[in-house]
């Protein structure tokens, strides 16, 4: 990630891990003297690097390339293809992105300050230093499905165009043969040699697809608001109506999500899912798109969910037909930029929502009335929307919820608990997962899942003493004073949830260094992979008879793949098997893999307590 760590911080933290490896006493002085002469080593390399790139490179001579991608992928002859070599066999020198010198950046810095992934950012700086350098052609080495790479290979191509210079991206992957990648190499040379010997070489300078301009507020628009939870996403758009915000939902289907596979190209699905369900949300309301925007959520994980934003509003206009004058705006996550009010009763929105769901999860298997949960949830939306609305008490409404599910007539039956974890645009959106939850109900399993107010808690401390560390002392105290703060507000309504949930007052206070250190990991990690192994620690704590655990993920997620290399680990630690389940937008059965788990448990069921069959 792109974070900048102090020296001492940084220093520290060697001093500490080596101490535990060590055999002999190490002191902190001798860590620190250390990392200063190896910074000093990696500036001097740096320098001698540029050194040669001025020396070597002569455009009168001839043309040459500059290779661009992750060091690890570049510079490793496993891992490249030898593809620097095939350059070398025709007479063409090749560089490095880091020797290149240092360019301005100021037509690329809006796309700049977005981006936390520092390698993604140095391709894109050294592209567009590389696109005003007469006689230098760049070569993208990028590996297959790179989630990150995907994401900027679109920024990268517009910088290209900008300076109207050819180019060249192989994306390599695990087969050995080189002979397409000479082919490909050969017609790129030849572009290459057409480019270099045009007397004019000017750009289009435009760099509007790279910097696409988001909108800087909602009033008078019409807000579009992604449909990645069909409860709580409901409820947020009825809180944003009582601020004067005419809201939409998009209302996605399969059809949407296979829709927009037309446009994806390696990018995380639901980014291409939420553009698509945009278009369609404008037309079927019939929508001004000049007067329309698609709200996004701000977001500081280590993920590309940053960029979405974007991503969306480029693909707007390539899309056209009017589209691309539809906005993008960047919210906060708690709604607060739309006012006091409406950032309190988002919280609300969330855990209401969000103990709905898990309502709906504890009653619905043992109903005793098929259908009867169903009808009652129908009723619910309609009162917490009332509430959200402001034409009733949110206690009122909580009040009358929880009194309709404690109604239901349910039947003494033991089954196997399987908690559900992964993807926030995925793990509740009932459409993405194909009806997950139905499916473990219809094959004899209790969904678990995890409300937001708990998730907040879960990974609070955990971002808490990163931002620490990092100096982010204006997001250390406003969120922690607002969580503090929604806490208390929180535990009246809690109460009224008890006649349905017995564990609404759950404490998530457990060390998360403590926690990530049994995975080898550091609170310095961030993003949803860590997230998800403090999600999978207290769900054991929690429910330590949960049988089963499911990782929910759309295709191309990087994080999501990061959490599966665990698996072996998680089960390990936990002695609870785990299942992944992928969704790719094309359909397909996908949910039938945890079938098995269900109907042949690894360990038998406990009997039923004298309280749960009474």
């Amino acid at each position: 990630m792109k974070y900048i760590y102090s020296g001492v911080h940084t220093r520290y933290q060697l001093y500490r891990m080596l101490k535990q490896v060590t055999k002999k006493p190490i002191s902190f002085f001798e860590v620190s003297a250390a990392y200063a002469k190896a910074q000093a080593f990696m500036q001097g390399g740096q320098k001698s690097l540029k050194e040669s790139y001025k020396m070597a490179f002569d455009p009168e001579e001839n043309l040459s390339v500059v290779f661009l991608g992750r060091p690890y992928t570049v510079l490793s002859s496993h891992t490249n293809k030898r593809i620097p070599d095939i350059f070398a066999k025709w007479g063409i020198k090749s560089f490095f992105q880091d020797m290149l010198p240092k360019g301005d950046m100021e037509t690329i810095r809006p796309l700049l300050d977005e981006l936390h992934l520092n390698y993604v950012a140095k391709i894109l700086e050294a592209a567009e230093t590389a696109g005003g350098i007469q006689g230098l052609y760049p070569v993208f080495l990028t590996s297959f499905k790179c989630a990150p790479d995907s994401f900027i290979l679109d920024a990268f191509k517009q910088v290209m165009a900008a300076h109207n210079k050819p180019y060249l991206i192989l994306e390599l992957d695990e087969h050995d043969s080189s002979v397409g990648y000479e082919t490909r190499i050969e017609a790129a040379i030849r572009s290459f040699q057409n480019h270099y010997g045009q007397l004019e070489k000017r750009g289009s300078n435009d760099y509007t697809r790279v910097n696409p301009d988001l909108s800087k507020g909602v009033r008078g628009k019409n807000v579009v608001i992604p449909n990645w939870d069909p409860i709580t996403c409901r409820l947020l758009a009825e809180n944003l109506r009582r601020e004067g915000v005419k809201a939409y939902l998009i209302q996605e289907t399969s059809t949407t999500i296979q829709k927009s596979l037309k446009f994806n190209t390696g990018q995380c699905i639901p980014v291409t899912a939420i553009a698509q369900g945009f278009i369609e949300c404008m037309e079927a309301n019939h929508l001004d798109p000049e007067h329309t925007v698609l709200w996004m959520s701000h977001s500081e994980l280590a993920c590309n969910i940053k960029l979405y934003p974007h991503f969306i509003q480029s693909h707007l206009k390539a899309h056209g037909h009017g589209m691309e004058k539809a906005g993008v705006f960047v919210g906060a996550l708690s709604f607060i930029d739309i006012s006091l009010r409406a950032g309190m009763n988002a919280y609300f929105a969330y855990l209401f929502g969000g103990l709905l769901r898990k309502m709906i999860c504890r009653v619905r298997p043992y109903e005793v009335i098929p259908g009867t949960t169903d009808t009652l949830t129908q009723q619910a939306m309609e009162i917490f929307c009332d509430a959200m609305a402001g034409h009733r008490t949110k206690e009122s409404a909580v009040s009358q919820v929880t009194e309709l599910f404690s109604t239901i007539e349910i039947r003494g039956e033991r089954r196997m608990k399987v908690a559900l974890f992964g993807d926030l645009y995925v793990r509740d959106n009932d459409v993405m997962n194909q009806d997950m939850i139905r499916v473990i109900e219809a094959h004899g399993g209790e969904a678990i899942t995890t409300p937001y107010n708990d998730y907040a808690k879960m990974i609070a401390q955990k971002y808490f003493k990163k931002w620490f560390s990092e100096g982010k002392y204006m997001n250390l105290l406003s969120y922690k004073s607002l969580l503090a703060a929604m806490n208390t507000l929180e535990k009246r309504y809690l109460t009224y949830f008890e006649r349905v949930l017995s564990d609404v007052h759950h404490t998530y206070d457990d060390d998360p260094e403590a926690i990530l250190s049994a995975y080898h990991l550091s609170t310095e990690n961030t993003g949803e992979s860590m997230d998800n192994i403090l999600k999978v620690h207290y769900i054991k704590k929690h429910y330590p008879d949960v049988g089963l655990l499911v990782q929910l993920s759309p295709a191309f997620c990087c994080a999501s793949l990061i959490t599966e290399s665990m698996m072996e680990k998680i089960e390990a630690v936990t002695g609870v098997p785990m299942v992944c389940v992928t969704y790719d937008g094309t359909g397909g059965d996908k949910n039938r893999q945890i079938i098995p788990y269900l109907k042949y448990p690894r360990a038998p069921l406990p009997p039923l307590r004298e309280k749960e069959i009474a």
